[in-house]
């Protein structure tokens, strides 16, 4: 009994912290902010790219259309006497583009050019090595030109994605859960049956919601006071008086069940009903005792 107590306030607790996460705007920022982060590290998959990521020892005569899109290491000679850059008229202006940069084999006369992005400074007819990606070239741009810079670290890449994904899955399941403790009015249903009598808990709590009259605020596990008349039926607060109170016109329909609370597991149930100005609402009340409860809802009954 008592290992079925300390998991009804567990549930209860994890009611209460989905109760205040929802009513947070900071825990709404904070998952709107998760979630583009989520997408943000999905973003980084790059299927199909490990194969470009080796860097091949190259030749300048050796680099052809068939070594587009991958990276080679190279060896040769900047030339910047030979430097060319791409221009365009516009009318009476002439717009200026990349420039670019040949790129000598040391060994013979082949030539590649390089575009003129982070270039190592170099002396002239110094012998360097550069790691660069081949790329196709469009308009006045070479057919062929280097690009300086290392493959992007590709597994790195989509284990960040695989994380973003794991992150969305763990949003998105909390998202659920937290929409059906709603739906249960954050007034969680034990997976057992409660003790008939509760001694230590208040005689009767209310879970739900209280309404337009009080801008359709949820409260939940509020010790509350019944009173009835022949034609309307009133749940109040216990103190201060006035605080709050949900009228009920019409039973429509009733499910018991027991429920958690901080109290322990109490007997409840769940109620349908049309409120003072004729809308469809629905509220769960807990009892101290199930006799308690099944009095309640008899009165409920003979409201007409």
């Amino acid at each position: 009994m008592a290992g079925g107590s300390a998991f009804s306030r567990f549930l209860d607790a994890f009611a209460a912290a989905c109760y205040r996460v929802r009513r947070s705007a900071l825990a709404r920022w904070a998952f709107i902010g998760l979630a583009v982060i989520s997408l943000g590290l999905a973003l980084f998959s790059r299927p199909g790219a490990v194969e470009n990521q080796a860097i091949r020892d190259s030749a300048v005569g050796e680099i052809s259309i068939s070594s587009l899109r991958t990276y080679v290491r190279v060896i040769g000679v900047l030339n910047p006497s030979g430097a060319y850059r791409t221009q365009y008229a516009l009318g009476n202006i002439n717009l200026y583009g990349s420039r670019f940069v040949p790129f000598v084999s040391p060994n013979s006369l082949d030539v590649v050019y390089v575009i003129d992005e982070n270039l190592p400074n170099a002396a002239a007819d110094a012998t360097i090595t550069l790691v660069a990606q081949v790329v196709e070239g469009v308009g006045q741009q070479p057919p062929l030109y280097l690009q300086i810079g290392y493959p992007p670290n590709v597994v790195l890449a989509n284990v960040l994605a695989r994380l973003g994904m794991l992150l969305l899955l763990a949003l998105m399941v909390i998202a659920l859960v937290a929409w059906l403790v709603e739906r249960f009015d954050y007034a969680v249903p034990l997976p057992w049956s409660a003790p008939q009598n509760v001694a230590n808990a208040p005689a009767l709590l209310w879970f739900g919601e209280l309404g337009r009259q009080f801008n359709d605020t949820y409260i939940r596990s509020q010790p509350a006071q019944f009173n009835a008349t022949p034609h309307e039926a009133r749940f109040e607060a216990v103190e201060p008086r006035g605080l709050w109170s949900v009228s009920v016109r019409r039973v429509k329909w009733v499910q018991l069940f027991d429920v958690a609370t901080p109290y322990g597991g109490m007997p409840a149930a769940r109620l349908h009903f049309e409120d003072e100005r004729g809308l469809q609402r629905r509220g769960v009340i807990a009892a101290n005792s199930s006799q308690s409860r099944d009095a309640v809802l008899r009165v409920l009954s003979l409201i007409r």
